[in-house]
């Protein structure tokens, strides 16, 4: 308890003398011998000295002590594009690396608050190490130590590590704020990053191709390297297949290099069958990034073909034969046929028919070249869960199609019914592991006999007889049942054991795309009859019902729709570069047409034609002007990276022209070209990492350099503690009730033998 006066002393002072002359006077002035009596003076004289000591404001003090504080130690994290330099592991990635290993191990045995922020153009706290990546185009460190204070909401760190390759501006006035840091006693520790360092950076900086080619021509690719630290090195640059980077080089050239730009000319027999090339230069030891190395393009128009992708995984002979001949029957069917090295292997390997070298597409775009994927009798342990998800893309996001056919490692005997593939699939494999190797025939339902899947001949009549020629099948795997959206179009014409009468054929849309179902086999053994016999002395019906499902299927394949060929001037562009499209458009009948209105813009590479995410478009739409003189459109696109895109640590980004045609406001067709975007930063000038500015900067700020994760953990743990915070807790005494009450009773008690007193 202690006393807060709210008046001068002396003001008390003639308060109690002032009392102490009314308690006399009121003694001189009583009427009554009784009321002159002591007792009640001082009861009166109690109460108001009472009332005096409560205005010297007595106060009840409490003190708490918290527990103690963990130390705080802010951590900042360097989050410029030169971060993302580096081989096998870049920058940040071992900063990240470094701060969750020596974290753990700290916190492990000791608490600490561990606050993380990024800095680049701007400050910001981030909750998790996920948050962090390379995609600022500046380090503004200054900037960043002069709002960290603020940042902290009052609470003061015992340091700030830096992470960082110092590889900050010049005008970074970074300096400015060290006499402050030093004044709060918040020293500044930074940890350059172990690695060896970057000799300089080799880039293709651009890419000029002829605006068509016919496969056979000679064609000339212009280019121009960019090369900085590797001057008088030389090195070979090649064209070969995009997606087989071990063929041999279909043209190459050995270059000498020099430090700015060296132009030169490649000669390239066009082909078709190539597909998709990439220009390729060596990555060389020291060199701060790779990924600018090699720039894909293409030289040949798409072909409008309908293009299937077979995979078959019953082995024996030629087996895949019979479905793949019976689709490149049809000119404008190309079957590119795909089997297995052992069917039963744990992790079978898939080998192109044409290309031992090459199996199921390496990338998303390559695998987005097809219109039907068919998996005939393999395992899902032949693919990869990002293969897997490619397919359900292919037919849910592109309009592509899906074809699953029965055999011993098929639907759920082949663990499909626990991947992705399963949602696509029309029949219900739910918890069957289960076939059966068992004859029977197929009936077609007349309420599936009108189905284009089912039209083998123009007649109704004929073509029902055909559909019940149909041959015996010798197997199946067992179905639990059609799914709710899904078209029956054949079942058991008897039952089955375990399951009875089972669905056998069946289809259904699944996003813009369509699927087809087939629960037996359409090779030996299961099919064996069905492949070879069904016909009129040959497999004519057989090869016509493949046909007929690839073109059911392929219907609104995006693959397919070859309504536009679109063409840019360059493959490589630098920020704000012109883009010149020049576009062709076709009718139903694939006549060239200047009729339609057609637009470009830039999309993310994420964002294939067709899907709806305005948020990524990174330009407005641009119409194109038609000129029906030459049949086709032209316009200029303004080259800009993306505004959301995933990844702006790389110097060269890949984004899509998307062209669309319109007739009216119906969207008729769209086709997409990719292309090149060159980030000219000045995070990628200069690769090398910088240990002196860093010393600089924590000399200033009172730090040090830390050279190791040793270094840094050391450091975290020599904070100990911070003593509880002592809270302090004050109440007046007029502020409690049973003092008012103790003096209020003494009135009333005085007043009561006061009043007894002037009665008697």
């Amino acid at each position: 308890m202690h006393l807060q006066p709210l008046y001068s002393a002396t003001t008390y002072w003639i308060l109690i003398a002032g009392i102490v002359g009314l308690l006399i006077a009121a003694r001189l002035v009583a009427v009554s011998a009784k009321a002159k009596r002591w007792l009640l003076l001082t009861l009166r004289g109690g109460v108001l000295l009472g009332l005096c000591t409560l205005l010297l404001n007595p106060i009840a003090r409490r003190e708490t002590l918290l527990p103690p504080q963990p130390p705080m130690v802010a951590l900042l994290v360097d989050c410029s594009q030169s971060m993302a330099l580096g081989t096998g592991q870049s920058r940040l990635d071992q900063a990240k690396r470094t701060i969750d290993t020596v974290s753990r191990r700290v916190q492990s045995s000791q608490t600490l608050s561990l606050p993380l922020y990024r800095f680049g153009n701007h400050l910001a706290k981030v909750p998790n190490l996920t948050e962090l990546r390379a995609n600022e185009d500046a380090s503004l460190l200054g900037e960043a130590l002069e709002r960290l204070p603020s940042r902290l909401a009052g609470e003061q760190p015992q340091a700030v590590v830096l992470f960082s390759d110092g590889a900050f501006p010049e005008t970074d006035q970074w300096s400015e704020m060290a006499d402050a840091y030093r004044k709060m006693e918040m020293p500044v520790y930074a940890l350059l990053p172990q690695q060896q360092d970057m000799l300089g950076d080799i880039a293709i900086a651009e890419l000029a191709i002829p605006s068509r080619v016919a496969s056979g021509d000679q064609a000339t690719v212009r280019a121009v390297i960019e090369s900085r630290g590797f001057d008088g090195e030389r090195v070979v640059v090649s064209i070969r297949p995009a997606d087989r980077p071990n063929a041999a080089a279909v043209a190459s050239l050995p270059i000498t290099l020099h430090d700015g730009p060296t132009a030169f000319d490649l000669i390239v027999t066009a082909d078709a069958s190539m597909g998709e090339l990439a220009l390729e230069i060596p990555v060389l030891d020291g060199e701060a990034v790779g990924s600018n190395n090699r720039v894909p393009f293409r030289l040949t128009d798409r072909d409008r073909k309908l293009k299937v992708l077979y995979m078959e995984g019953t082995g024996g002979g030629n087996e895949y034969r019979w479905l793949s001949d019976a689709l490149q029957e049809d000119s404008d069917i190309e079957c590119v046929a795909t089997i297995v090295n052992d069917q039963y292997a744990s992790r079978p390997t898939l080998e192109r028919v044409d290309d031992p070298y090459r199996g199921f597409p390496s990338t998303r775009s390559e695998l987005f070249e097809y219109d039907v994927v068919i998996c005939s009798d393999i395992s899902q342990t032949a693919f990869t869960p990002e293969q897997i998800d490619w397919t359900v893309d292919l037919v849910g996001k592109r309009g592509g199609g899906f074809v699953m056919i029965g055999g011993h490692t098929s639907f759920g005997s082949g663990g499909w019914d626990r991947t992705e593939w399963e949602q696509l699939i029309p029949l219900d494999m739910t918890g069957r592991r289960d076939y059966l190797n068992q004859n029977f025939r197929v009936e077609v339902p007349p309420t599936s006999e009108s189905h284009p899947i089912w039209k083998l001949l123009d007649d109704p009549q004929q073509n029902r007889a055909a559909l019940d020629a149909m041959p015996q099948f010798l197997g199946t795997n067992l179905i639990t049942r059609l799914k709710p959206a899904a078209i029956l179009l054949g079942q058991t014409q008897t039952p089955l054991q375990q399951v009875g009468i089972m669905p056998v054929f069946a289809c259904q849309t699944y996003g813009r795309g369509r699927t087809f179902a087939m629960a037996t086999d359409t090779t030996a053994d299961w099919g064996k009859y069905f492949e070879s016999q069904w016909g009129v002395g040959d497999n004519r019906y057989f090869r016509k019902f493949w046909r007929n499902v690839i073109r059911w299927l392929a219907e609104n394949s995006q693959a397919s729709k070859r309504r536009l060929l679109v063409r840019c001037d360059q493959v490589i562009y630098s920020q704000n570069d012109p883009i010149e499209v020049v576009a062709e458009a076709f009718d139903q009948e694939l006549k060239p047409t200047t009729d339609y209105r057609l637009t470009a813009q830039l999309r993310s590479k994420d964002i294939t034609a067709g899907d709806s995410a305005a948020s990524d478009v990174t330009s407005t739409l641009v119409d194109l002007q038609a000129d029906p003189s030459l049949k086709r459109y032209a316009g200029k696109l303004t080259a800009a990276l993306p505004a959301l895109s995933d990844d702006l640590s790389s110097p060269m980004q890949t984004v899509n022209v998307v062209v669309t045609a319109w007739q009216g406001d119906e969207q008729i067709a769209s086709d997409t070209i990719e292309i090149q975007l060159l980030h000219d930063s000045k995070e990628w000038l200069h690769p090398q990492l910088q240990p002196e500015t860093l010393k600089r900067i924590t000399a200033a700020y009172g730090g040090t350099l830390l050279s190791s994760d040793a270094d840094l953990e050391r450091l975290l743990r020599s904070y100990g503690a911070a003593p509880g915070e002592k809270l302090i807790h004050t109440k007046p005494l007029w502020d409690r009730s049973w003092v008012w009450m103790t003096l209020l009773g003494a009135l009333a008690v005085e007043w009561t033998l006061r009043r007894r007193s002037v009665s008697a």
